[in-house]
C-alpha cells in the first residue's frame, strides 16, 4: 500500500521560468510542492532515472545533477552536460518532459525521489492537451476539452479509479495534444501487480495559460 500523487508537468509552474508569473502562479507552485511535501519519498514509473534532468529542451542552462543531488544553472550546467559520457548523455536525451519537470519540483521541495521500487509512493506528473481552446498554445483540437474532461472524470468519479477506461484514454493522449505517458506507466505497474487505486483528490483543477491543470493526491493498496 502506498500513496499517489498526480502534479502538472508544466515547465512554466517551475520557479524562475515565467518572470512575470501572478501570484497565482507562485500559489499553484506551493499547491504542487505542498502535494509532493505529503510523503518522504516518490518513486518515479521509470526503471532508470536520468544522470540529470534540466530544461536545455526549453532553452534553459538549469537542472539537476541527480548523481550529486546538486541544482546547477549557467555555467556549471552547460559544463556539467558537456562531461557526460554517450551512455549518460542517451538516457538524460531520453527522458520524458514530464520526469525532469516532476524531478526538479520534487527537488525543490526537498523530497527524495528514485525510480520504481525506491519507495511505495508514486509520482505521477501529467500534461492535459495543449490544444483544449482556440487561445491555447497550440492550434485547437476538435474534441481535446472533452478529452480533458473525460481524463479528469476518470480520476476523481466514484471511490475508485477504473485503470482500463483510464489506460484507453492515455492511449489518446498524443493524439490530443497532452502527455500522459507517466500516468499510463505508473499505474500499468501497480495494477499488474492486483492494486487497486482510490480516485485522486484534487487540490487544484483549473486553466494555466489555457491548459487544464490538476494536483492532487490518493492512495493505492
Amino acid at each position: 500500500m502506498g500513496a499517489f500523487a498526480i502534479i502538472p508537468a508544466a515547465p512554466v509552474l517551475l520557479e524562475n521560468i515565467d518572470l512575470s508569473e501572478t501570484s497565482r502562479m507562485v500559489e499553484l507552485r506551493t499547491a504542487i510542492r505542498d502535494t509532493v511535501s505529503t510523503q518522504t519519498d516518490w518513486a518515479l514509473p521509470v526503471e532508470t532515472l536520468p544522470p540529470v534532468a534540466g530544461l536545455g529542451g526549453w532553452g534553459i542552462d538549469r537542472g539537476v545533477d541527480i548523481r550529486t543531488g546538486q541544482y546547477l544553472s549557467g555555467t556549471d550546467w552547460v559544463e556539467t552536460v558537456d562531461t557526460l559520457t554517450t551512455d549518460e548523455r542517451r538516457l538524460a536525451e531520453a527522458a520524458d518532459s514530464a520526469i525532469i519537470v516532476a524531478i526538479l519540483h520534487a527537488h525543490a521541495a526537498g523530497i527524495d525521489f528514485g525510480p520504481l521500487g525506491s519507495s511505495e509512493n508514486l509520482l505521477l506528473p501529467i500534461d492535459f492537451s495543449g490544444a483544449a481552446s482556440e487561445d491555447a498554445p497550440l492550434a485547437p483540437i476538435d474534441g481535446a476539452a472533452e478529452f480533458d474532461r473525460a481524463v479528469i472524470e476518470t480520476l476523481t468519479s466514484g471511490t475508485s479509479i477504473d485503470p482500463e477506461p483510464l489506460f484507453d484514454l492515455c492511449d489518446q493522449a498524443e493524439t490530443m495534444a497532452a502527455n500522459l505517458s507517466v500516468l499510463a506507466a505508473g499505474i500499468r505497474h501497480a495494477v499488474d501487480q492486483g492494486a487497486r487505486f482510490s480516485s485522486l483528490e484534487p487540490v487544484v483543477d483549473e486553466r494555466v495559460h489555457e491548459v487544464r491543470t490538476l494536483c492532487g493526491t490518493g492512495l493505492w493498496e
